[in-house]
């Protein structure tokens, strides 16, 4: 019974594979029919039928700290001018005339402080 119903399956295989290879433009055409309807109740689907439910847009925290974070980095950016400033004035002092310790300290100390707020530690 089972390999009776195989062949018949078998056979009807068969015939429409025959009648596919006679009939190329109309199995063509059955072919694009299927996919215009296909495509075209994708759009009604789309356009008619949207979800009930939406995405909400969340700021990622990267981007909701970044403001306090653009505010850390202009204030270390006006650190740095500030002790640029301030090597600058001792460097025109020093062509003027000798340094004093106190400069020779002063100017250590702000090249170590400047290369901390350079590097970020």
């Amino acid at each position: 019974m089972i390999s009776e119903k195989y062949n018949l399956v078998k056979e009807q295989f068969r015939q429409f594979k025959d009648w596919i290879m006679k009939h190329p433009k109309q199995v063509y055409g059955y072919v694009m029919i299927v996919l215009l309807i296909s495509f075209g109740l994708i759009f009604i689907q789309y356009f008619y039928f949207t979800p009930k439910f939406s995405f909400k847009n969340n700021i990622p925290n990267l981007y909701s700290k970044s403001d306090q974070i653009k505010f850390d980095m202009d204030k270390t950016e006006q650190k740095m001018s500030g002790v640029v400033k301030e090597l600058q004035q001792l460097k025109n002092k020093r062509e003027n005339g000798p340094l004093t310790k106190s400069d020779s300290l002063r100017i250590e100390y702000l090249f170590n402080q400047y290369q901390t707020l350079k590097n970020g530690h």
